[in-house]
């Protein structure tokens, strides 16, 4: 600790003539080494000379070779000077910073090389050949009194925030000209038949029966959804999903998640969807008891059982894929019976107790008396039906989302630090907003039309917004990613890819 060190043999190894080929292939690929020191992951540095403020940022991990595109040469980088920056803090010293240069040395000598040598040769791989290569490091500990502790990551996660302040700009004049349509909807239509609330029920319900539209609904406005053993527990998941996303989102924006916590954010939002098991069972008791249900065990389990389940089994199949390919990313056994446990004795008690609790409390109150025989559904304009209607309601909330869902793919599939949680916070409401107005819309407009079927079409609607979020994450993967190139478009990294972004 606190010592330099010019140069030290890391070992010498044998690789055939496969990994020598296999090797060249990475580094044709741009694959990227990250060590991790003090829980900083070593960095590459570019420096901007044109930026005073902000003349210094980093890039974590460092190449594992350089690829020579016109000669077809791939050289493997084999020698690695790390600095590591730090500040004197009372008699000790603080790391606020890891920096990796990495060079390709030709070197099979079992010793360290001559690093004052600029003129030595680059080591070759990608050929069918064996051969020998000799690995070492250098340290270096260099003192940077211009960083604090406290800020040690500000240049892994720095980024512009007038990209930030532009989607949320964008997002403000959508939400704007929404509420005015929504403004007119409340204003000018439903203004003269809120005011017959005064008259006698006898007058007003004459005074319906001349008239046409949404105002015809109101004996068949609230009826018992179909399939609502299926819609109480799905709406209740949905909550224990939107919980889950706040309080998340809240711990980081309050500093809590420190990007040093490597995995910190899965662990907590998993730890968060566990509690929040309360939540969907009481939304979804509540709900199932307006709507005439009797079970409310049964309820409540297929609340425990039917996403969490669904997601279990898909990430199992994934998983098994992982296997296969002896992949890092493969969760380990103990790994998946740990959250099977976590599950059987948190979640399921828990969404267990808040499904009775909310099945004990008194169902919402109706205002009207629903009437004994539906009223037949007239046929629906073309803008109305499925699928169009879906893909319709859908369109506007990614445009609010779409800037700053780039920088969040980024961050999950290019190992780049998300850290913006205040802007999350800002686009997280405008989004909500965006939905809520969308689906008044859409639902005023299918009422409107004399269709009193609407609770399925309100979530369908609510949650068109998703269709075009996995097609936006279709295109990132297939312009971002190099799907294209050998292997990176297998079958296991593909599946990996369209079942995370789909579930």
């Amino acid at each position: 600790m606190g010592k330099n060190s010019t140069c030290n043999v890391l070992c010498t190894r044998e690789i055939d003539a496969k990994a020598n080929e296999e090797a060249g292939w990475f580094v044709e690929q741009d694959y990227l080494i990250e060590w991790i020191v003090d829980k900083l992951p070593a960095a590459t540095v570019y420096r901007r000379l044109q930026d005073t403020q902000n003349p210094v940022s980093y890039e974590p991990g460092f190449r594992i070779g350089d690829f020579d595109a016109a000669a077809k040469r791939a050289f493997l980088n084999n020698h690695v000077s790390l600095h590591i920056l730090y500040e004197r803090h009372r008699e000790g010293r603080r790391i606020v910073g890891v920096e990796a240069y990495p060079r390709s040395i030709e070197n099979s000598s079992g010793e360290c090389p001559d690093l004052s040598d600029a003129s030595q040769d680059r080591l070759v791989v990608g050929q069918k050949q064996p051969r020998k290569v000799t690995f070492s490091y250098s340290v270096h500990w260099i003192e940077d009194p211009s960083v604090r502790w406290t800020h040690r990551w500000d240049r892994y996660i720095r980024t512009s925030s007038q990209v930030h302040w532009y989607a949320i700009f964008n997002s403000a004049v959508i939400i704007l000209l929404l509420s005015g349509v929504v403004a007119v909807i409340l204003m000018r239509m439903l203004n003269r038949d809120v005011s017959h609330s005064s008259r006698e029920i006898e007058e007003f319900r004459d005074e319906i029966e001349e008239t046409s539209g949404w105002k015809l609904l109101h004996g068949d406005v609230f009826r018992t959804p179909q399939w609502k053993g299926i819609l109480a527990p799905v709406l209740g998941t949905t909550v224990q999903v939107m919980y889950t996303a706040i309080s998340t989102v809240a711990l980081g924006t309050l500093g809590i998640l420190s990007p040093s916590y490597r995995g910190g954010l899965l662990t907590t939002g998993i730890v968060m969807f566990m509690l929040m098991g309360a939540a969907a069972g009481y939304y979804s008791g509540h709900l199932y008891r307006t709507w005439g249900g009797r079970n409310w065990l049964q309820n409540s389990l297929t609340t425990a059982l039917a996403v969490p389940m669904l997601l279990f089994g898909i990430e199992m199949l994934l998983n098994m894929f992982l296997w296969y390919r002896s992949s890092s990313a493969a969760m380990p056994l103990s790994t998946i019976l740990l959250l099977f446990v976590l599950w059987a004795a948190i979640e399921l008690p828990l969404t267990v107790l808040g499904g009775w609790i909310g099945f004990r409390r008194k169902p919402y109150s109706e205002p009207m008396r629903t009437n004994a025989i539906p009223r037949p559904i007239p046929p629906l304009p073309r803008y109305l039906k499925l699928p169009l209607s879906i893909l319709l309601a859908g369109a506007l909330p990614l445009s609010v989302i779409f800037i700053e869902m780039f920088f969040v793919l980024k961050s999950i599939w290019q190992d780049a630090f998300y850290y913006e949680y205040g802007f999350m916070v800002i686009i997280g409401v405008l989004l909500a907003i965006t939905v809520c107005e969308t689906t008044i819309i859409m639902v005023w407009l299918l009422l409107n039309s004399g269709h009193h079927r609407w609770w399925w079409r309100s979530f369908a609607y609510g949650a068109s917004s998703s269709i075009y979020f996995f097609i936006y994450s279709l295109v990132f993967y297939f312009t971002r990613l190099r799907a294209g190139m050998p292997d990176v478009a297998g079958i296991t990294p593909g599946l990996t890819f369209v079942l995370h972004s789909l579930f």
